[in-house]
């Protein structure tokens, strides 16, 4: 079990910096600019935003060093990633300071909508985590500068992600300049839901939990008590919080650095925290409530992040995201029948035409590196979802009322425009073209197909309400200020429903064209923020907010609720306090990989056992862009007079190369060494993946050379024979299963696994072909319930290494998952569970092997509750009782050898941020001869 946690370290570390590798492109052409404190790398095209970036970065680098009183060694890499359109970034101490800024702009509430200037605000966010991160004092700070930049030696890491994440939240924030998540309506909507449902505790927010709301929740409450303890100490309370944790050798003491730092250790802390979140909410309620409220009753059957509602007639559509299953396309009919349409990619923005069906933009790949956003119609009549542009970027789109012509807003290396595109998808003129920053929104073209509607972020004045007039190609502002709106949406009368934050709630409003009056519809107690109504007077259905999530719901009465009328300009304050900011022009040149590929740190191993004494260093290291990858190992045995190592690499997600050299030791039957051997192990695996979001295809092309000669001799004095073990193999894998954040297994789809390896090629001792099917396929039996089902099938020819059934565990390599991808657990796999029966038994030994299994898994409880000292959470248990059968054989089966058994799951959390998934489990093998009861533990699941 020690072995394998270890391994499993390893595993989360490499895991992790594959992830914050896998945004970028290597097939563009890259560059670099430089400052004082910063590198700036970005594709061609992208020079300018590169020159904006550094400036803003510079300003960020000044105000936070000074604020973490803390200096980095080295120049920060910044990276500036157009690979995708959603809006994010992220930051890391490994390897180098290094951040990754998506270069999409928020274009709707989503928690990101409330800015002077978008880039900015990220920029400040990102940078908060590399200083703070960074940041290191006492030992820690000692032993970086022997064993380098060593990824146990950055204390600030190692802690709940609600700190690191509400620290940068808090950063972002100024409520001088009224930015910021820390101060945004959203927030203010979804802490009151918080307080309103009962307040989570310390321990509930310490992990990555997947109950609303959910990865919310680490930003929400983190910022909040932030902003407690600035308010209720001050911001060096803060400042000095960061710098008694800064010295931790051993991480997660959070408590003992609390009670030292700011008076208490967090458990009452988060009491008095709780009680000034309710003083401070409780009052916003009771100004709500003492209005008078007007909201809908809610008719999806599902909360999380279910939103984005179209009414046509008296039909409703809307995306159903209840984090159990797919996101899907839902439609609920006037009989009030529930009706799902269509799975989705994920959120989705809708358009409904009487003629033409359903407009829909969502994610798709555009290429392997590339998730841009689409346009696609769903047919109702033929039951079909058509992508209608590929690699378009269109973030929303509407259609016109001739069903003819599509509108739609478009992102393209950070500038927006709005295009008009022909009903098949084909781009017909470009209308308008930003500049100076503007950020096109939610759009919708009026019934008279004359003009557009769209929410319009413009430099100093924020997000209003503006109209396109489509034959003058001109914009009018509708509001004017700098509380945010948002979701414009034309009703049959062709006024315009509209969403818009006040007196710290999202609300209702409906614009009249004719007299230019805005009125307020609804009074909620959380948030509205986007409109659809199907027939004039008619009721109007709403994505709103409680505290289960967003969900859809309707509103009865349309009419306004006062009969005061107001102006558009629905707020006085029309100026945000933007920065103006003038780049600079710093030389460019080509970017090279060489200068942070450099090792940045090495660390000692060594063991001793009877036979072994072996004294090593091991480093790992990368590139700035992530493209190259290494990891390197290397040890003399003191008893066994041998070097081991390994050397791996990988590039990208294509090619991974690997040697390897370790020995084996044999001992005789009175415990002494008899021989020892030598493995020689060379890999190379290149890959073609072919991805889409709901299913992924792969082509695995590998060689590998597996050499084992005898090394030294002890009591066995004869001369052991070499042995070679080579492959060629080439492999075929398909996955379309889910794992929903609500889900207790992967559902909802299937895996396939083809191998075709041979071993006559390179002249190995072993002689033949093998030929792998593994097929498994995962059946949703309720909620959260799934039957699992898996059929192996393994087929060798001649003398091939033989297949061998029995165990439990089920095995993993984790430098596979940065140095060979799948290759380790793909080509060569030879050994499978069958619970019930002991390993390295002779009867399931043999050249061809057949394995069926059936479990039904099913939920027990959600708890998501843990302990601060050691940090251990338990996140969920489930349990599951299965069935299965194997054979292993020469030519054709004789026996089957069948068990059956429970498991007991526990889904837990290590250290804040690793999730291990425990199983406990009875196998009783029915064979008489061979099978076992077996109690067993082990990680993963059984498949």
């Amino acid at each position: 079990m020690l072995k394998k946690l270890l391994q499993l370290a390893v595993l989360i570390f490499f895991s992790a910096v594959t992830t914050l590798h896998a945004a970028i492109d290597p097939t563009l052409d890259w560059y670099t600019i430089e400052s004082e404190h910063l590198f700036v790398h970005y594709a061609d095209g992208y020079k300018a935003r590169a020159e904006r970036a550094l400036l803003i970065a510079e300003k960020a680098h000044a105000r936070h060093t000074n604020d973490f009183n803390w200096q980095p060694l080295e120049k920060t890499h910044i990276v500036l990633s157009d690979e995708t359109d959603f809006p994010n970034g992220f930051a890391t101490p490994i390897f180098f300071n290094r951040t990754v800024l998506f270069l999409a702009p928020p274009t709707s509430v989503n928690t990101l909508e409330d800015f002077d200037d978008w880039f900015t605000t990220l920029i400040t966010h990102e940078y908060t985590h590399i200083i703070h991160l960074d940041k290191s004092a006492g030992a820690p700070e000692y032993l970086r500068g022997i064993f380098g930049r060593f990824f146990l030696l950055f204390p600030n890491a190692y802690q709940p992600a609600w700190i690191t994440e509400g620290l940068a939240t808090h950063k972002e924030t100024d409520l001088m300049r009224g930015i910021g998540r820390g101060q945004s309506t959203m927030f203010e909507t979804m802490m009151r839901e918080e307080v309103i449902k009962g307040l989570q505790p310390v321990d509930h927010v310490n992990l990555p939990v997947a109950t609303w709301p959910a990865g919310t929740t680490r930003y929400l409450y983190g910022s909040q008590f932030m902003a407690f303890i600035a308010e209720t100490r001050n911001e060096e309370a803060l400042h000095n919080w960061v710098q008694g944790y800064s010295d931790n050798l051993l991480p997660f003491f959070i408590n003992t650095n609390a009670n030292q730092t700011l008076g208490a250790n967090l458990t009452p802390l988060w009491k008095d925290y709780s009680n000034w979140l309710k003083e401070k909410y409780d009052s916003q309620i009771a100004q709500i409530t003492n209005a008078g409220l007007k909201q809908g009753v809610q008719i999806s059957a599902d909360a999380y992040s279910t939103d984005q509602v179209q009414v046509l007639d008296k039909d409703v559509y809307f995306v159903r995201n209840n984090g159990y299953q797919q996101a899907s396309l839902i439609k609920i009919n006037a009989a009030g029948e529930y009706k799902v349409l269509a799975e989705l990619n994920g959120s989705a923005n809708l358009d409904v035409h009487k003629k033409r069906g359903i407009l829909l933009t969502q994610d798709e790949f555009c290429n392997r590196y590339h998730v841009y956003r689409d346009i696609y119609r769903y047919d109702e009549e033929k039951k079909e979802l058509i992508r209608l542009t590929k690699c378009g970027r269109y973030i929303f789109a509407s259609w016109h009322p001739d069903g003819q012509k599509i509108f739609a807003a478009n992102h393209q290396s950070g500038v927006m425009t709005l295009h008009q595109l022909n009903a098949e998808g084909g781009l017909q003129e470009v209308l308008w073209r930003g500049d100076n920053d503007e950020v096109l929104g939610q759009i919708d073209v009026s019934p008279d197909g004359d003009t557009l509607v769209a929410t319009m972020w413009r430099h100093k004045l924020g997000w209003n309400i503006e109209t396109f007039d489509l034959n003058t190609r001109q914009w009018q502002a509708i509001t004017r200020g700098t509380e945010i709106e948002s979701a414009p949406q034309y009703t049959p009368d062709g006024n315009i429903l509209f969403g818009h934050e006040k007196n710290h709630a999202y609300n209702l409003y409906l614009y009249n064209t004719q007299n230019k009056s805005t009125v307020q519809i609804s009074n909620v107690l959380g948030s509205a923020f986007q409109a659809s109504q199907g027939e004039k007077d008619g009721p109007i259905y709403y994505a709103g907010y409680t505290a289960e999530g967003h969900s859809i719901f309707k509103l009865e009465d349309p009419t306004p609720i006062t009969s005061s009328i107001k102006r558009a300009n629905v707020s006085s304050d029309t100026t945000l306090l933007s920065y103006d900011y003038e780049d600079g022009d710093h030389a460019q040149r080509d970017y090279s990989p060489w200068p942070s590929m450099r090792p940045r740190w090495w660390f000692p191993f060594f063991g001793f056992t009877e036979q072994r004494s072996p004294v090593g260093i091991s480093t790992v290291g990368s590139d700035a862009l992530g493209f190259h990858n290494y990891s390197l190992a290397g040890s003399w045995d003191f008893k066994l007079d041998v070097f081991e190592g390994s050397a791996s690499y990988a590039y990208a997600d294509r090619l991974f190369l690997s040697l390897a050299r370790n020995s084996s030791v044999f001992l005789d039957t009175n415990n002494e060494l008899a021989f020892s051997t030598v493995h020689n192990i060379a890999g190379a695996t290149y890959a073609f993946p072919f991805r889409k979001i709901l299913s992924q295809h792969e082509i695995l092309a590998g060689v590998f050379l597996d050499q084992e000669v005898a090394h030294k001799a002890g009591t066995v004095m004869a001369s052991i024979p070499d042995f070679e073990d080579h492959i060629l193999g080439l492999a075929w894998l398909y996955n379309s299963t889910k794992n929903h954040p609500l889900s207790i297994s992967r559902n909802d789809g299937m895996t396939l696994r083809v191998v075709a390896e041979d071993s006559d090629t390179l002249d190995a001792d072993y002689t033949g072909q093998v030929y792998t099917l593994d097929w498994k396929q995962f059946i949703r039996t309720g909620k959260e319930s799934v039957l699992a089902l898996r059929f192996l099938q393994g087929w060798g020819t001649d003398n091939p290494r033989p297949f061998e059934l029995g165990g439990e565990d089920v095995g993993f390599s984790a430098l596979g998952v940065l140095f060979g991808g799948q290759s380790a657990s793909v080509f060569n796999q030879r050994k499978y569970p069958l619970r019930g029966y002991r390993e390295g038994q002779p009867q399931l030994r043999g050249r061809r092997s057949q394995l069926l299994t059936a479990e039904w898994r099913f939920p027990f409880q959600r708890n998501e509750r843990g302990i601060m000292t050691p940090p251990i959470g338990l996140m969920q248990w489930s349990g599951s009782v299965f069935v299965e059968s194997g054979a292993a054989y020469q030519n054709s089966p004789d026996t089957y050898y069948s068990s059956a058994g429970f498991e007991i799951v526990a889904d837990s959390n290590l250290f804040y941020f690793v999730p291990l998934r425990f199983r406990v489990g009875y196998a009783h093998g029915f064979d008489s001869e061979i099978g076992d009861d077996r109690l067993y533990m082990s990680l993963g699941s059984a498949f």
